[in-house]
């Protein structure tokens, strides 16, 4: 689904496009109003996000140039045909990375048992990065695996899943099992993590064929220092943004 607030913007201005799976966002209207909100104080700038995996690539292959803001898997597979500039990268806790973990439903007799079986696994992230985390998280188990993935919107849902029996395991960042401890607490009580936790590069700034924008870059930066954008940023479940920096 695309959010509009009903905010007129020139043809000319420059468009933030925003489209993440790992995070849980109640309300996309109040994040487009809270973005716009501060990047109009900046410059023509309008921001877009996204709650649709389809409508956001379609939305994507119409653009000439834009700013993006996207998962970190999610970006190093759009960069492979598009061009892709990374510029900033979110931080949480003073560090760039969060932790995948694999999470299953505890039921009796199996509270300990570390014994990984076949089954369907719900993952809001692509077949092949799910299969490749997989691998990371199972990589002291010795059992040959053979695992079905089960695309889900949001990391949310993949909990979801494996807790109302859907699927016998989930895929989520441990921010969001956590959060799930506030959204249903009974729920979260029945699920444990298993194997490995694997860490991940939080949430990319990029832009789209064109140079960064140095004015758009220190609005992103200054975001967390300013009432206006804490509000923004808390939205996105992050503390900030900062340089990107390639390893």
């Amino acid at each position: 689904m695309i959010f509009n607030t009903g905010f007129l913007h020139s043809e000319t201005c420059e468009q933030i496009l925003f489209y993440n799976s790992d995070t849980n966002i109640n309300n996309y209207k109040q994040l487009k109003i809270e973005f716009d909100r501060y990047f109009g104080k900046i410059g023509n700038y309008t921001f877009q996000p996204f709650d649709n995996k389809n409508i956001f690539e379609s939305q994507l292959k119409k653009k000439q140039y834009c700013m993006l803001i996207v998962s970190s898997w999610y970006f190093y597979h759009l960069q492979q045909e598009l061009s892709l500039k990374p510029i900033l990268i979110a931080h949480r806790k003073g560090v760039e990375t969060q932790q995948i973990i694999l999470v299953k439903k505890i039921t009796q007799g199996n509270e300990k048992q570390l014994v990984i079986t076949n089954g369907r696994v719900a993952s809001s992230m692509s077949n092949v990065h799910s299969k490749a985390l997989l691998n990371k998280i199972l990589v002291d188990n010795n059992s040959d695996h053979h695992f079905k993935i089960l695309r889900v919107p949001k990391d949310i849902d993949a909990l979801m899943a494996v807790g109302f029996g859907m699927t016998t395991y989930a895929l989520s960042t441990v921010h969001s099992f956590n959060m799930l401890l506030n959204i249903n607490p009974p729920l979260y009580n029945k699920l444990c993590s298993i194997g490995k936790k694997v860490n991940s590069p939080l949430m990319i700034c990029a832009v789209l064929n064109q140079p960064a924008n140095n004015e758009l870059q220190d609005a992103f930066i200054q975001m967390n220092k300013i009432p206006e954008g804490k509000n923004s940023i808390k939205m996105l479940g992050i503390d900030g943004f900062k340089y990107y920096q390639a390893e």
